[in-house]
């Protein structure tokens, strides 16, 4: 272990993990200062777990499960991927931390571009829109500038992010095609395999809980606790797909929202919206009721900081997410608003 540490903090004294690339970036702050500053803003939140938890479950509940579930395996199996690097490379950020930001895990990599490649990269195989590509092509890009502006990052950090981001999605790619082709209508929970993927997912995503010990860091901790966090959801992604289909009809496996013309004060227009505000609602009460809730509720506690009530709250959203919401539509008039 000497070694690699030794190595690693020669590395830190190179350009790589040097200050003069993010001083670089502020040479136009004088007159675009300002307009750096929100873009850098806005890519932090548009990389942050928030974030990704709400555009999954938009795409789950009102686009396309199918590649909702491809969305949730890409995105928490970077982010395991993410936090086991930080973890165990231990590599500082740059001092000191930005308080506005509340970044105390370890740099190396950097989640933010890792998830964005990874992310943004899928989103725009599975899309095949012009304006979506050139839209997810523009936020992979601008990712890692933006880390590095708001100095939260070093230049090795976001460019090991970028790379091992590559890496991961040309896996998820290879990975999801093994089951199906991209313009296959089949899902996931109808493969012969989705079973016993399931379950050893479930088990995979227990195994960072033995990482915990109360002799940790901070920096520990954090980068702990996301990994707890992205492995959580993952188990309860997997989870609400083994179960799902068990207390489901076949017609409610998968679905999309009805379509509906332009034109104002129709028929198929009333229909849509009203789909659209009951799926909301159904989808904002299950996550306040078995999220945000229980989430205040351990914060107000001694076991704020407990890492495995972490795991745990995240395993019921992801279930809740995958299972409980769809589960509840179909009981609310025979299932109206959950039908193409």
């Amino acid at each position: 272990m000497e070694i690699p540490m030794k190595e690693l903090l020669l590395a830190q004294n190179s350009l790589w993990f040097s200050s003069i690339p993010l001083d670089s970036l502020h040479i136009w702050d004088p007159t675009l200062g300002g307009v750096f500053f929100t873009i850098s803003t806005i890519c932090h939140y548009l990389g942050g777990s928030s974030f990704f938890l709400s555009i999954i479950s938009f795409v789950y509940i009102y686009y396309r499960p199918k590649l909702a579930l491809e969305l949730s395996l890409s995105l928490l199996t970077s982010g395991i991927a993410v936090y086991i690097f930080k973890f165990f490379l231990e590599s500082p950020r740059p001092f000191p931390y930005p308080e506005a930001f509340d970044e105390k895990a370890f740099g190396l990599p950097s989640g933010h571009v890792y998830s964005a490649v990874v992310v943004w990269g899928l989103l725009a195989y599975r899309i095949p829109k012009l304006w979506f590509r050139i839209l997810s092509l523009f936020i992979i890009l601008v990712m890692p500038l933006s880390r590095m502006y708001l100095k939260v990052h070093y230049l090795g950090d976001v460019g090991l992010g970028f790379g091992l981001g590559i890496i991961h999605l040309l896996t998820i790619i290879w990975f999801l095609n093994q089951f199906y082709s991209k313009d296959e209508k089949r899902i996931f929970i109808e493969t012969k395999n989705y079973r016993t993927l399931g379950l050893l997912g479930i088990v995979l995503t227990l195994a960072p809980i033995a990482l915990d010990s109360p002799y940790l860091s901070e920096e520990h901790h954090y980068s702990l606790r996301g990994l707890l966090m992205a492995s959580g959801a993952l188990g309860g992604f997997w989870l609400g797909v083994l179960f799902y289909p068990r207390f489901s009809k076949p017609e409610f496996l998968d679905w999309t929202l009805p379509k509906f013309s332009f034109s104002f004060r129709t028929k198929e227009f009333r229909i849509f919206w009203n789909t659209v505000l009951v799926r909301l609602l159904v989808l904002a009460i299950v996550i306040t009721v078995l999220y945000i809730i229980p989430g205040n509720i351990i914060k107000a506690s001694v076991w704020q900081d407990d890492l495995f009530l972490r795991y745990m709250r995240y395993l019921v959203v992801g279930f809740a997410l995958v299972a409980i919401v769809p589960l509840v539509l179909q009981k609310i008039q025979k299932g109206k608003f959950l039908q193409n």
